[in-house]
């Protein structure tokens, strides 16, 4: 009985692709330029490499060839085909992350009819710092400021961010403990794309207290804490990872959001309850009874 060769699995799928060129004597890989995508075809070791990096004029792909004398035999050809398949799966995950990230922060980060930017180059100035608002497999989002039509929010891939075996292997782990959501990181970029970080605190983070806030922002807060008693900081905080503010009407809600992305949710944590009360306000009593029923309203 004899067995059929093996093929390359050539085409495109997931902005992956790979084709033949007998002229040559070579197959091409074009793939997205993110080395989460092209790291099986890239090799230091020119010499014993079985693929080579050609150089090319668009910046986001990364294409290689492939000389048919090194995929000789069947062994060899699913080699090639499982490395095709993975960095499809990388692609696809990337794509899936990335997609995911630019929807939801459009939504928690809009605010006054401005648009969300999203920017995926480095500060030509070296160095970033601002808000983390998203750390996961492939990317950090971290605010960027904003003018009075648009919010930025600066995208960093991961690998950038990542050092030595052991973090890779633990990305996303890693990732989230260094860079959690809500952290306020200063980021400086060198030469060579490498990106170092350490923690930030603005001198309004410093402060304790309740910060500048619009009496329409404290008379949200003040509701907020009323319907959700002792623990209402801590479900803000969920809150404000969620977007979801139940027992709130709209305006409430995006008050509550409003202040969230103007002061971020450090200050929170040091922020006392009887703050949101003027002296000659009288705070409401927060009872077993009080809290049952307020409970039972959201």
């Amino acid at each position: 009985m004899t067995t059929k060769p093996v093929k390359i699995q050539t085409g495109e799928k997931d902005d992956v692709s790979i084709t033949d060129d007998p002229e040559n004597q070579r197959y091409i890989v074009n793939l997205p330029n993110s080395y989460d995508v092209y790291w099986a075809f890239s090799s230091k070791d020119e010499k014993h490499a079985f693929a080579k990096r050609i150089e090319q004029s668009d910046i986001k792909r990364a294409v290689f060839e492939i000389p048919i004398e090194n995929i000789s035999t069947d062994e060899k050809i699913k080699n090639i085909n499982f490395k095709i398949s993975a960095a499809r799966g990388s692609a696809k995950e990337i794509t899936t992350e990335r997609e995911s990230m630019e929807s939801v922060l459009s939504f928690n980060q809009v605010r006054d009819n401005k648009t969300i930017a999203f920017i995926y180059k480095a500060p030509t100035k070296g160095f970033a710092v601002g808000e983390i608002l998203h750390s996961g497999k492939y990317f950090v989002a971290q605010s960027a400021g904003e003018n009075d039509e648009k919010i930025f929010i600066r995208v960093i891939h991961s690998t950038k961010l990542l050092q030595g075996k052991d973090e890779f292997a633990n990305r996303e782990e890693v990732l989230k403990q260094k860079f959690p959501v809500g952290s306020q990181k200063y980021l400086r970029y060198d030469d060579n794309g490498r990106i170092t970080a350490k923690d930030y605190q603005p001198k309004q983070l410093a402060t304790t207290g309740v910060p500048e806030l619009t009496t329409d922002q404290r008379e949200a807060l003040k509701t907020y804490s009323e319907k959700h008693g002792q623990s209402w900081k801590s479900k803000l905080h969920v809150a404000w990872t969620s977007g979801s503010y139940k027992g709130l009407d709209t305006q409430q809600s995006a008050l509550l959001q409003q202040v969230r992305n103007q002061f971020g949710p450090e200050w929170l944590t040091d922020l006392k309850t009887d703050d949101l009360y003027p002296e000659s306000a009288q705070r409401p009593a927060t009872t077993k009874t009080n809290r049952k029923s307020q409970g039972q309203s959201i």
